[in-house]
């Protein structure tokens, strides 16, 4: 079993990679936003869809992280279950538009 300052690091390093994760996406998918729609790309602009999705799934594993760390034993949190919910909804309608987009072209 792990020794509590143990738990508290890997705690630590989870919520500080959730907290890296998001930025990332979030300036990844609005530079690729960004040149998608300046270059006319749908892949790029696809992408930058994808990393905001990303985002919000980043979101929901940092609100885990955070309910874990601090209340082991509380159930999933509905903030959670949410952002959870969206990011697998995002995916089917990311897939769907860039679809519908790739038939139009």
């Amino acid at each position: 079993m792990l020794l509590h300052w143990q738990t508290q690091r890997w705690y630590r390093l989870a919520y500080l990679l959730a907290l890296l994760t998001i930025a990332y996406n979030l300036l990844e998918g609005l530079v690729s936003v960004g040149f998608g729609l300046a270059d006319e790309s749908l892949t790029l602009f696809g992408f930058g869809l994808d990393s905001f999705i990303e985002m919000i799934s980043g979101l929901g594993i940092l609100a885990m992280v955070r309910r874990i760390w601090r209340h082991p034993e509380s159930p999933t949190g509905r903030f959670e279950k949410t952002a959870l919910q969206i990011t697998g909804t995002g995916f089917y309608a990311l897939v769907g538009i860039l679809t519908a987009t790739g038939f139009y072209n």
